[in-house]
C-alpha cells in the first residue's frame, strides 16, 4: 500500500500516457507494411552499430576498427568507430540485442528515441511552464515538425537523431546556470557529454549555442563570475564523459591523413523550400528544400508579426525574433559559397540549424502562451495540425520516395548491410593527393574472406611470388597483428594491408589488437551514470525543498 502511495505521488499517469502515446505516434508509420524504407545514411549508422552489436553478442568490447558490416566502397579495419561517436548508439544497439527480429529491434530503438526527445524536450518546457496544455503544445513542436522527421525517417541520419534529442538539455542547462540552479552546471555539462558520445557537428552547435548566451549576456551586463566558472564546471562534466569519444577521435586524426566527410555550404533555397513546404514533402536529398513543415512556418511568422507590433519588452519576443533571425540567415542569399574550405564548409547542409530554430519556437511560443488568453480548443487544433501535416509528410515519404533507396525487411536486413554502398569517409589518404584514399592504388581481390568483429581473413592464387595490396587500411597508432600463411609477419605499408604473397594459394590475415580502450570507456559510462545520479539526487532535493516552502 505505501508503494502504491508513493508511485501515487511521483508517476503523473496522465504524463506517462501522453509520452508514451506520442513517441507510438511517431514510430508507427515508418514501419507499416513490414519493411523500412532506408537511405545509405541509415545503412552506414545501422552497420556500425550492428558491428558493435555483434562484439557485445559475444561478450566483447566494441573495436574502435570496423571489419565487419563494411561498404562497398570502403575497406576492412577503417575506424568509423574511432572518429563517429558510437556511445549514445546504445539506444539502438541494446535492442539488437534483444531481439531476434532486427526490424523489431530497430523500431524499438526508434520508440526508444522518440522518448527521450519527448521527455528531454518536456523538461526544458516545464521549466519555463507549468501549464500542462503549453507544455505539450511545446513539445508538439519540436518533436512533430517535418525537419524532425527528415532527420529520423527521411535522411535517417541516426546519429544526428540522437543528438536532436539532447539539444534541449544544453538550452535548459544555460537557463539553470543563469539562474543560479544548483544543478545547472551539471545539466549543461551532461547534454555535452551526450552531444560528444553522439555527434561533433551537433556538439559544435551546443558551443555556438552556449557562446551566445554568453555574448548575449555580456552585451546586456548580465554576465557575472559565476556564469563563467559555472561553464567551466559544465565543461570539465562534459570532458569527463565525453572523455572516451575525444580520446578517439584524436588519436586517429592527429598521427593520420585521412579521407575527411566533404565540406560544403548549401544554404536553403527560396523557391525549393516553397515548393518542399507546399507539397508537405521530407525529401531527404533535397536539402535546399528542408524545412519545419507548413503549421509551424505559419506559427514562426504570426509570432513574427506580433513580436514587431508589440512595444513590451517581454521573454518571449527574443526567442521568436532569433528563430526568425536564424531563419533568414540559412538561405542562399548571402555570398559565402567561396567560404567552403573554412571551417564554414563543415556543416555542410545549413538546413540543419532547423533543429535550432525549432527549439526556439518551441520556448518562445510557450512563452508566449503563459501570457496570453489562449482558446484551449483552438490551441489543441493547432496540435493536432502539426501533427497532421508531418506525419502525413512522413507516410508519404515511407510509400512514395524510393530514389537511393532500399526496402528493409527482416529478410535482408543483414545483407544490406553487408553489401550496402555508402561513404568512404575516414580512410587513410595517399601521402601524395589530399582526400584520396589508398583504395585508389591496385588491390588483389580474394576468392574467399573471413570476417569478424576485430579480424579479416583472405584466401587467393597467384601466379607468381610478388608483392600484393589487400583491401584492409592501417592507421598509425593502432596495434595489428598480420599473418602470410601462418607465420606472422608485417604489413610493409603503414596505412593499407601490403603482403608478399608466394606463388600458389595463400592465406593473409590482420588482426586489431587491443584497440578498444577499455580504461577510457569504462571512465566515460562511470562519469555519465555518476552525473545522472547525482543530478537526479539534487533536483529531488529542490523539488523537495519547494514543496516544503509551498506548504508553508
Amino acid at each position: 500500500m505505501d508503494f502504491y502511495r508513493f508511485l501515487k505521488n511521483k508517476i503523473n499517469y496522465i504524463d506517462v500516457i501522453l509520452v508514451f502515446g506520442l513517441a507510438i505516434i511517431s514510430t508507427i508509420i515508418p514501419f507499416l507494411s513490414h519493411f523500412y524504407n532506408i537511405s545509405p545514411d541509415g545503412i552506414y549508422h545501422l552497420a556500425r552499430f550492428q558491428s558493435i552489436a555483434d562484439s557485445l553478442k559475444n561478450n566483447e568490447l566494441p573495436n574502435t576498427l570496423n571489419f565487419k558490416y563494411i561498404s562497398q566502397n570502403s575497406a576492412a579495419g577503417v575506424a568509423i568507430n574511432s572518429l563517429y561517436p558510437w556511445l549514445t548508439g546504445l539506444i539502438f544497439i541494446i535492442p539488437n540485442l534483444f531481439f531476434q527480429n532486427p526490424m523489431w529491434g530497430l523500431a524499438a530503438g526508434f520508440l526508444i528515441l522518440n522518448i527521450i526527445t519527448i521527455l528531454t524536450i518536456k523538461s526544458l518546457i516545464s521549466y519555463v511552464s507549468s501549464n500542462r496544455l503549453f507544455i505539450y503544445t511545446g513539445i508538439i513542436i519540436y518533436q512533430f515538425n517535418n525537419y524532425h522527421f527528415i532527420d529520423m525517417y527521411s535522411r535517417s541520419a541516426i546519429g544526428e537523431a540522437i543528438a536532436y534529442a539532447f539539444l534541449p538539455l544544453v538550452v535548459l542547462g544555460l537557463l539553470q546556470v543563469n539562474d543560479y540552479r544548483k544543478s545547472g552546471f551539471l545539466t549543461l555539462g551532461l547534454s555535452m557529454g551526450l552531444l560528444i558520445n553522439t555527434h561533433i557537428i551537433s556538439f559544435i552547435f551546443g558551443i555556438i549555442m552556449i557562446l551566445f548566451n554568453i555574448s548575449y549576456r555580456c552585451v546586456t551586463k548580465k554576465i557575472k563570475l559565476h556564469d563563467l566558472i559555472e561553464i567551466c564546471k559544465a565543461g570539465i562534466v562534459g570532458l569527463l564523459i565525453g572523455l572516451y569519444s575525444i580520446y578517439n577521435l584524436l588519436s586517429i586524426y592527429l598521427s593520420n591523413k585521412i579521407v575527411e566527410p566533404f565540406k560544403a555550404i548549401k544554404m536553403v533555397d527560396m523557391n525549393t523550400m516553397l515548393t518542399t513546404l507546399l507539397n508537405n514533402d521530407i525529401k531527404s536529398e533535397n536539402s535546399i528544400g528542408w524545412n519545419l513543415g507548413l503549421p509551424v512556418t505559419i506559427l514562426l511568422i504570426f509570432l513574427l508579426i506580433i513580436a514587431y507590433k508589440n512595444n513590451n519588452n517581454s521573454d518571449w519576443k527574443k526567442w521568436i525574433i532569433g528563430a526568425g533571425v536564424s531563419y533568414l540567415l540559412i538561405f542562399n542569399w548571402w555570398p559565402i559559397q567561396k567560404l567552403v574550405n573554412t571551417p564554414l564548409g563543415i556543416i555542410q547542409f545549413y538546413g540543419r540549424f532547423l533543429v535550432v530554430i525549432s527549439l526556439l519556437i518551441s520556448v518562445g511560443y510557450v512563452l508566449f502562451l503563459n501570457h496570453s488568453q489562449i482558446n484551449r480548443k483552438k490551441l489543441i487544433l493547432l496540435n493536432i495540425i502539426i501533427m497532421v501535416f508531418s506525419l502525413s509528410a512522413v507516410y508519404q515519404n515511407h510509400y512514395d520516395y524510393w530514389t537511393y533507396r532500399r526496402s528493409l525487411t527482416s529478410s535482408n536486413y543483414y545483407s544490406t548491410l553487408e553489401n550496402g554502398y555508402t561513404f568512404n569517409d575516414y580512410l587513410p589518404t595517399t601521402k601524395s593527393k589530399k582526400n584520396i584514399s589508398v583504395l585508389k592504388t591496385n588491390i588483389t581481390s580474394p576468392r574467399r574472406k573471413v570476417q569478424t568483429n576485430d579480424s579479416i581473413t583472405f584466401k587467393f592464387d597467384i601466379n607468381k611470388k610478388q608483392i600484393i595490396s589487400l583491401p584492409v587500411v592501417m592507421y598509425v597508432g593502432k596495434k595489428y597483428d598480420v599473418w602470410v600463411n601462418n607465420h606472422k609477419s608485417q604489413s610493409l605499408s603503414s596505412s593499407l594491408l601490403k603482403v608478399k604473397a608466394k606463388k600458389g594459394s595463400n592465406i593473409v590475415k590482420v588482426v586489431s589488437v587491443e584497440n578498444n580502450n577499455k580504461l577510457l570507456l569504462f571512465l566515460s559510462i562511470i562519469s555519465f551514470i555518476a552525473c545522472s545520479m547525482y543530478l537526479a539526487f539534487v533536483n529531488h532535493q529542490i523539488s523537495f525543498n519547494d514543496k516544503i516552502k509551498t506548504s508553508k
